[in-house]
């Protein structure tokens, strides 16, 4: 029996079909008229554990929220030697624009539909190589997470870690089109209100316009950021954007209130906390200009940090050196993204890279796509991963 037994084209097309029939969307994004059953993990996690279980893989389905659970499989190493967590996650993002999200399309080598790539391509391959793992088990002891909530608040990975099981490295699946990620930007998202005076527009002079404060709040945000000049080797320099304006009331009407959202993704030597505080002071500032205006900055709603592992820890060198032996760029990369690998590294200290087949581009995109042959690769590459752990570099 070959390290790859299990891992085939068949297989590959028939699990991530069902990943793409299953709706599996973040409940963070649903909207008043969806339909309710399209959110939340369980369903999909009750069919992608039923097939482990199949393949006689010791598999659970742990609750973390009603209906919203993570799901765990372990195969059991010859030595247990080493421990290394593998972590997907079962979470899409909404649907809106897509004309047929949870049919699964094939068109050659690509299959269509919502998470075919975020994540579906990536657990998919870590199922067949858990499957070829279990058929030829490695020394070392491999745990396969795939987690709810990835595409919001992290809530998955969060309980998963806060059991404080030990790894001695990891690997978050993400669409990198099979590179090594060793560095990602941590993101920081928040809300600033601002309250002025509603007037007629014929009496401008009576009001305090919202939209005008908000002009110079952002003009306040160009000048932080360009205080802002260190750059990372692997991801450039941090970036802010603002994602949203809410303002106005009628044609006629000065509006007192508006509201900006904002994202700004920032580089491992930054916190987010700080980032926030930072531009705090730079939204209130603008109240001084404004007399009897309110500025109210909100705490963020997302903090998610950075990463940044060496490029000569255990994880990266043998991935690398992995991917060299496929035929693929061995130097590890960082991305402008963020993933459950920064909470793996960050809180539980697991030397983690990101690494999956698919590319970014795909993911979220109206037109969704995984390629099947990516993903056979993605797992016998992850077979050799744990097969390589106790051999030397």
């Amino acid at each position: 029996m070959t390290r790859y037994a299990g891992i085939d084209r068949e297989a590959a097309i028939s699990l991530l079909s069902s990943f793409i029939r299953i709706p599996s969307i973040n409940p963070a994004f649903r909207t008043e008229n969806d339909e309710p059953s399209h959110f939340g993990e369980e369903a999909v996690a009750e069919v992608l554990c039923e097939w482990l279980e199949g393949a006689d893989i010791d598999c659970n389905i742990e609750a973390v929220e009603p209906g919203r659970p993570n799901l765990v499989a372990r195969v059991k190493g010859r030595s247990g030697t080493k421990r290394m967590l593998w972590e997907g996650h079962l979470d899409t993002v909404q649907v809106a624009g897509m004309a047929d999200p949870f049919t699964p399309r094939m068109e050659g080598d690509k299959i269509f539909g919502r998470g075919a790539v975020d994540d579906g391509a990536s657990v998919i391959a870590f199922m067949l190589a858990m499957r070829a793992l279990k058929a030829s088990p490695p020394e070392a002891d491999v745990d396969f997470l795939a987690a709810m909530d990835e595409e919001y608040s992290y809530r998955g990975i969060l309980h998963h870690l806060a059991r404080k099981e030990h790894y001695d490295l990891g690997v978050a699946g993400e669409p990198t089109s099979l590179r090594v990620i060793r560095a990602c930007k941590g993101t920081v998202r928040w809300w600033v209100n601002i309250e002025g005076r509603n007037a007629h527009t014929g009496k401008p002079q009576e009001g305090i316009n919202g939209i005008t404060i908000a002009r110079r709040v952002l003009e306040l945000y160009d000048d932080e950021m360009a205080r802002r000049t260190v750059a990372h080797p692997l991801l450039g320099p941090a970036t802010l954007t603002c994602t949203a304006i809410e303002a106005g009331v009628g044609p006629n009407t000065v509006p007192a209130a508006c509201r900006l959202r904002f994202d700004y993704r920032y580089l491992p030597t930054e916190l987010g906390t700080e980032v926030h505080a930072a531009f705090k002071s730079a939204a209130e500032a603008a109240v001084a200009e404004f007399p009897g205006a309110r500025i109210t900055v909100e705490a963020p709603f997302v903090d998610s940090s950075a990463m940044d592992i060496p490029e000569a820890s255990e994880i990266v060198a043998r991935m690398s050196k992995i991917c060299g032996a496929y035929g693929i760029d061995p130097m590890p990369i960082g991305v402008p993204y963020g993933s459950d690998a920064t909470k793996m590294v960050n809180i539980a200290a697991i030397p983690t890279i990101i690494f999956g087949p698919g590319s970014i581009d795909q993911a979220h995109a109206i037109d969704e796509y995984a390629e099947i042959e990516p993903i056979l690769k993605a797992a016998k590459m992850l077979v050799d991963l744990a097969h390589e752990l106790d051999t030397p570099l």
